[in-house]
């Protein structure tokens, strides 16, 4: 019923589904008003009716949401002392069943302002350019739930890996080989991978919402901050601003403290999310983990920030108008008759 995909918030409309509730006798102890939900809308609602109002709205964002084709500029900055800048476009190509399917490239990567110099930076750079285009399934939460075109990534990296193999040679080289090998051999080793980057991992982040009169809710959550250590789990809270920001941006941001783990003696992240009000797609998200290391205060910034210039939204709108015969060109010279139109 519901139909939403890449880091979109869920706004159900719970008036049915309150009135079930207080007219149960058994659920009388339960808060009936609007609320923070951490369920699927399966697990959730307890009717099965949908005011029509409400099924509108969940047409308009699928409408709206399978001709989305932007870019964003992403950026990571290790304190100071390492920062990784790329663009990451993001097409989504069709709906079925309550699963968009989504189709990613990746470009410009530089650390540092440049391209990258030593020889495992471009080994790995060389490698991770089998991945794109990728192409994934993502769920109504906003969390990509499966890898469609590993077959091609394989066959990519397998003539990807004749090639170096002209230019590198020894033990370094082989192992790293083998290691890839075995992420692309499967799909799920492919999604396991790009569940271990952290710009996937708040990208797709699933962002459950409703509204409580305190628009807040305590929320545990999981971000990998770090490749070499798993994911470090948070607990805080999750609140949406009642007021919408300037040209229709709704903002979304989770605060948590971190449980420790490793070598990490404490820290906190802080993760802002600026949806399109219209259909919940993603605009901005700027992220930050705070943490101490051996005594030693250190941050982590990330930031994906929507190129609007660089969006093809409206193109593929147009496009998709002119193949199915209704497209009118504004600029064109309008006949006599065609005045009143």
């Amino acid at each position: 019923m519901q139909k939403k995909r890449f880091s979109l918030l869920i706004d159900e409309d719970n008036r049915q589904s309150n009135k079930t509730v207080s007219s149960s006798p058994s659920s009388s102890k339960e808060d009936a008003r609007p609320h923070f939900s951490l369920f699927d809308k399966k697990e959730e609602d307890q009717s099965k009716k949908t005011s029509f109002s409400r099924r509108l709205h969940y047409w308009l964002i699928e409408n709206r949401t399978s001709f989305l084709h932007r870019t964003y500029g992403i950026k990571i900055n290790y304190s100071n002392e390492k920062i990784i800048h790329y663009m990451l476009e993001v097409v989504c190509t069709s709906y079925k069943k309550g699963v968009f399917s989504y189709t990613l490239n990746r470009d410009q990567f530089f650390k540092n302002g440049k391209r990258l110099e030593g020889f495992m930076e471009q080994l790995a750079e060389q490698s991770v350019s089998c991945l794109y285009p990728l192409k994934v399934s993502v769920s109504e939460a906003g969390q990509i739930i499966g890898v469609n075109n590993q077959e091609d990534i394989e066959t990519r990296w397998e003539t990807k890996q004749k090639e170096l193999a002209k230019r590198y040679s020894g033990k370094s080289f082989v192992n790293y080989c083998k290691k890839i090998s075995h992420v692309v051999s499967s799909p799920e080793k492919i999604l396991k991978s790009l569940n271990s980057d952290v710009v996937y991992d708040i990208l797709f982040s699933k962002i459950y919402i409703n509204y409580t009169n305190k628009f807040t809710k305590p929320l545990e959550k999981e971000f990998k901050w770090f490749s070499s250590i798993q994911k470090i789990r948070f607990q805080g809270n999750q609140s949406v601003n009642p007021v919408l920001k300037e040209n229709n941006r709704m903002l979304i941001n989770y605060q948590g403290s971190m449980q420790p783990v490793s070598v990490l003696n404490k820290g906190e992240t802080a993760i802002k999310y600026q949806l399109d009000a219209i259909d919940h797609t993603l605009l901005r998200v700027d992220g930050t983990f705070n943490y101490t290391n051996n005594n030693v205060d250190r941050t982590i910034q990330f930031s994906a920030i929507w190129r609007k210039h660089m969006d093809k939204t409206a193109a593929r709108k147009i496009e998709d108008k002119k193949q199915k015969g209704i497209y009118i060109d504004p600029n064109a010279e309008k006949k006599w008759y065609e005045f009143w139109k």
